[in-house]
């Protein structure tokens, strides 16, 4: 039998914990499981909630530290972890009962160290419901989603179902880059093939304050910081993909600029991104650090 090491990384999540835990202890399968809770330095309860809701569970661990950001929660969570798969899982998301279980059949019979799965969102006074999708029906294919991954990231730590074995293999998360998810899946999906999931694995409610994922500029300047450490870190990647990832992240400080610097066609941000996509990418890309000025400048 195999199994899997739930890590949940909270920091003040409070509201949401009861319906966090419920979902993971409620988790469907034939398989061993893990929970490993770290609350990174949290300072409305979500520790002392998360130590009663955990309190005589002999599978659940929950690490306390002082606040060091989502990556070294991560970390932490990971290295602590013994079972051969990992599912991360973010302090205010809810796992759909089947969701585990969906993403581990799918990562077995394909043979894959990745596999993820749709999300879906519930407004706030919603009970988390997930009788509305039938996991009977769910499909499976077996996907390359490196050039995707290199345009956009809409996938979530929280929606995957990462090998413990791969994880180690692209090195875990890595403490530079505080939002952990593109970086992490940008290398698994170099080492290898995914598994792509056709049916919900989880939800978030619509409106979570304080949520990482809100603040668009941080995260812009984070998927760029990401890419910059990528193609400057892997030897080999194909031109049309080096392409796609300095077109992308040109194409993101211009657009930031434009919708919120009011930059125009005169400024430096238009004629960087049309440098990005009619030049070399050996021209273009030692200027990518200087897309990060685009996301840091002050507002107007």
């Amino acid at each position: 039998m195999t199994g899997v090491s739930f890590v949940v990384t909270v920091y003040n999540k409070a509201p949401y914990l009861n319906a966090v835990t419920a979902a993971l202890f409620g988790q469907e399968g034939e398989f061993a499981r893990e929970f490993i809770f770290v609350d990174d330095g949290s300072t409305d309860g979500s520790g002392e909630l998360l130590d009663r809701l955990c309190a005589g569970r002999g599978d659940t661990r929950v690490v306390h530290q002082h606040n060091a950001g989502l990556s070294v929660a991560t970390i932490v969570g990971a290295d602590a972890a013994t079972l051969p798969w990992l599912k991360f899982v973010d302090g205010d998301d809810v796992l759909a009962p089947y969701g585990t279980r969906v993403l581990l059949d799918a990562a077995t019979d394909l043979g894959v160290g990745l596999a993820y799965g749709d999300w879906t969102l519930f407004r706030r006074d919603e009970v988390f419901d997930f009788a509305r999708f039938d996991p009977a029906t769910a499909t499976a294919r077996r996907v390359e989603p490196l050039r995707g991954f290199l345009k956009n990231c809409p996938v979530t730590m929280s929606r995957t179902l990462v090998e413990r074995a791969a994880y180690r293999a692209v090195g875990g998360a890595d403490p530079r880059i505080s939002t952990v998810d593109h970086f992490l899946l940008l290398r698994l999906s170099w080492r290898g093939p995914a598994a792509e999931v056709a049916i919900p694995v989880g939800a978030t409610t619509e409106i979570v304050p304080g949520r990482m994922s809100d603040n668009v500029r941080y995260m812009l300047h984070e998927t760029n910081r990401s890419i910059i450490y990528f193609l400057a870190e892997t030897e080999h990647l194909p031109w049309r993909y080096r392409r796609t990832a300095i077109e992308r992240a040109f194409g993101r400080a211009w657009k930031w600029q434009r919708r919120h610097c009011s930059a125009t066609l005169r400024s430096r941000w238009f004629w960087l991104y049309v440098l990005a996509k009619l030049g070399p990418p050996r021209l273009v890309e030692p200027l990518l650090p200087s897309t990060l000025d685009a996301f840091t400048e002050a507002l107007r």
